[in-house]
């Protein structure tokens, strides 16, 4: 008989055959009974911490089914009325940009539930709740907030002394900006899109993050001898962000059903760290409505009392909860969602990465859908206003904490006065005055280098909102090269963009971001924004599957040198883009299977210039990895049904017997061969392509189900000079690593 589990919505990551697999390396979890685990435990892993777990799951599991149950349902319903408008716009020739284009939005279900949509009027307006609860003093003033994973006590450490990283030639006026700015820096420790959940990485996250609280944290290095530890003023304030309801653990089973990922997370923390008032801050990742916020305060309010069953002395409704609004379902119900997690919601932030790739996952049968190409700097300051301007009116005016989206970009360099610094810090500069202008509370930043320049325009910008002007050109003229001054004081001192008015018929689509009929910075199908996407996908993919959740992937912006700080919710927004292109027709498969073969060249070779800089290097650490990086993109950028998350193909390479085999994705294969199976066609394709270099040849030999020997011959018999020297430029050189050739014909 086929196991199923209570969540059934977890099959689609964990078959009967993984779950098998799992079952052969499982070991009883000593002194719980029907507890079983893969790998080593430690940490914050304790008989007493696990029995609450799993007594936390037992109370919440049926309501966490339900939710994502009912996810799967409105995924069909969805596709299924999407597609019907498409057909419907098309056969009466509405135009995309027209209010009368048909959407889903606002259509009910079999229920009566709206699927996705707003509930009331008030939807993006103030005046549609009562005050949250009373946010304790450390939550309360500017956020600006460094995300990052807390799994290197190093990294963690720079995390938290992060007000105190000054970078060389700093201008006198952010120290004097700083002296007056009364927030401390937060730390959005990641156990999330920034991390690959390998079990031992998720212990050692939970013991340095308890230590960064404790105040205990230090390491030496082993190598110099230098030893790191927190400073004792100022330091950051950590909030964890656990991961999403739709992850489970792949490591942790109880009565032969797998562990909520996130439950886990969650339980683990707040049993070691009850007592300390500062850590029970929590980000909350991919909510979709009001009904999964319910199943959150359910959640939280039975672990609160199985606490103070535990210790009289912990105040129920010590938690508090930052609510991540990266998908377009819980844009439009963020009142709802508001109202469910009361007493505990403190404010909202915006994954606009993922919020960007959930919407194109929601219109995914719409042919006419564009999503903004990745390549645009400029996404938050065009596309993201309307949800700005709905956290500041919504959240905002109800209380809470109103925190606005990443600022990814990184220069190559530490040079404050290099060019690839210059312009990072150009594009930064008004991407924190935008969200000002928008009266956010604060925004996020990947890099520790940024946080005091972060502080100190904030400060600034309470000097020029009360009428001093002077301090804000103060720090433009500090940090940026002269040529720049008058773009970004003529920036400061004007106008934000208009956008549309709450009341405007189209403003919900716009508010989604789904009403763009074609990119103006570089069409989604041209060559080099698909290039683009492949090149990073590639990277960061194997970045993943190597044991790292985030990396700086090379970028350029007017032509110089930057990298772009990309996680999974990147890789997500990448893969719908390109998915969307090939889908509905207007970028051919083989010339995207070209393109992936000429990149992964391009990174095997490392032909990196001024221009295009491989980060994640092909060597022993990451040979194992591209191969099966390449295979994993092309299914979640070519199959026709592609599942929901990324990680719903990634996880499985998280199990031991699969990660330390010779070849993990023939491994794979084996196991669950429907998960990870590719089209005969475009494996035929790949096959002629590695085998001789040429995408004539390729595309033409892919045609034979079987291998025609004679046609082959005459094929490339047939080549021309052109054609011989794109396939040579193919082909490893000689002397090059054996292991490494072997596992990528494979």
């Amino acid at each position: 008989m086929t196991h199923k589990f209570e969540i059934p919505y977890y099959q689609d990551y964990i078959s009967p055959e993984m779950f098998q697999e799992i079952n052969k390396s499982a070991k009883n979890y000593a002194g719980i009974d029907h507890l079983i685990h893969v790998g080593e435990t430690g940490g914050l892993e304790t008989i007493d911490s696990m029995k609450f777990l799993c007594e936390l799951y037992e109370l919440t599991k049926n309501q966490l089914g339900a939710v994502l149950e009912q996810r799967i349902l409105d995924r069909k319903f969805i596709d299924e009325r999407t597609s019907s408008c498409y057909k419907f716009n098309q056969s009466l020739k509405i135009d995309f940009e027209s209010s009368d284009y048909k959407t889903i939005l606002g259509m009910e279900d079999s229920q009566g539930r709206v699927v996705i949509g707003p509930l009331h009027k008030l939807y993006a307006k103030s005046g549609g709740g009562k005050p949250i609860a009373a946010l304790p003093d450390y939550l309360k003033g500017n956020h600006v907030t460094l995300f990052g994973p807390p799994d290197n006590a190093k990294l963690c450490i720079n995390a938290m002394n992060a007000f105190h990283r000054k970078l060389k030639d700093e201008p006198a006026i952010v120290e004097e900006l700083l002296k007056t700015h009364d927030s401390s820096p937060k730390w959005g420790a990641d156990d999330e899109d920034s991390k690959t959940p390998l079990r031992l990485d998720l212990i050692s996250a939970g013991e340095n993050l308890t230590h960064c609280f404790d105040r205990t944290l230090k390491v030496e290095d082993e190598k110099s001898k230098k030893v790191y530890e927190l400073v004792s003023e100022k330091l950051s304030l950590p909030i964890k962000r656990f991961p999403g309801l739709a992850l489970p653990c792949f490591f942790l089973f109880y009565k032969e059903n797998p562990i909520p990922l996130h439950l886990y997370d969650f339980a683990l923390h707040l049993f070691k760290n009850w007592h300390n008032q500062e850590a029970l801050t929590f980000y909350v990742p991919k909510l979709e409505n009001e009904e999964e916020a319910r199943y959150i305060h359910h959640m939280i309010s039975i672990a609160e009392k199985m606490i103070h069953a535990l210790h009289s002395d912990y105040v129920v409704g010590s938690i508090r909860l930052m609510i991540v609004l990266e998908n377009p379902r819980a844009i439009l119900r963020v009142n709802e969602i508001m109202d469910e997690l009361h007493p505990y919601f403190a404010g909202a932030s915006l994954g606009w990465h993922d919020y960007l790739g959930s919407t194109a996952r929601l219109f995914k049968e719409d042919g006419n859908y564009r999503i903004p190409v990745k390549a645009d700097p400029n996404i938050v300051i065009k596309y993201i206003k309307g949800s700005h301007d709905l956290l500041a009116s919504v959240v905002g005016s109800r209380g809470g904490i109103k925190v606005g989206g990443m600022y990814g970009i990184l220069p190559t360099t530490t040079d404050l006065f290099s060019e690839s610094f210059q312009v990072t810090i150009k594009g930064y500069i008004k991407d924190v005055i935008t969200q000002m202008k928008r009266d956010l509370t604060g925004f996020w930043v990947a890099h520790p280098d940024f946080v005091r320049i972060g502080l100190a325009l904030v400060e600034a910008w309470k000097f020029f909102k009360n009428g001093d002007k002077t301090k804000l050109d103060l720090v433009v003229k500090g940090l940026l090269d002269k040529k720049y001054h008058q773009e970004i004081l003529d920036f400061i001192h004007g106008p934000d963009i208009e956008g549309l008015h709450v009341d405007d018929e189209m403003f919900v689509r716009s508010l989604l971001v789904a009403d763009i009929k074609e990119s103006t910075y570089i069409a989604n199908n041209h060559p080099d924004e698909i290039r683009y996407n492949v090149f990073q996908s590639l990277q960061y993919i194997t970045d993943w599957l190597s044991g790292n959740g985030c990396v700086a992937l090379p970028s350029q912006i007017s032509g110089t040198a930057v990298r772009v700080m990309d996680d999974l919710a990147t890789a997500e927004r990448s893969r719908w883009e390109v998915w969307h292109e090939i889908y509905h027709g207007r970028f051919n498969l083989d010339e995207f299977l070209k393109i992936t073969h000429e990149e992964i060249h391009f990174i095997r070779k490392d032909k990196s210039d001024d221009k295009k800089i491989v980060q994640v290097k092909w060597d022993e650490r990451t040979a194992l990895w591209y191969p099966v990086a390449m295979k994993i993109m092309i299914k979640l950028m070519t199959d026709q049904k592609p599942v929901e998350f990324a990680t719903e193909l990634l996880l499985p390479f998280t199990i031991p017997s699969i990660r330390h085999s010779e070849n993990p994705w023939e491994e794979a294969c084996k196991i669950d061969n429907k998960k990870f199976n590719i089209p005969g066609s475009i494996k035929r394709f790949n096959y002629y392509f590695e085998m001789c270099g040429s995408f004539s040849f390729a595309k033409n030999q892919k045609k034979n189900l079987i291998v025609d020997l004679n046609s082959i011959e005459k094929s490339i018999l047939a080549f021309t000079k052109n054609e011989i020297i794109e396939a040579a430029s193919f082909h490893g050189d000689i002397g090059e690593g054996k292991r490494a050739l072997i596992i990528w014909l494979k």
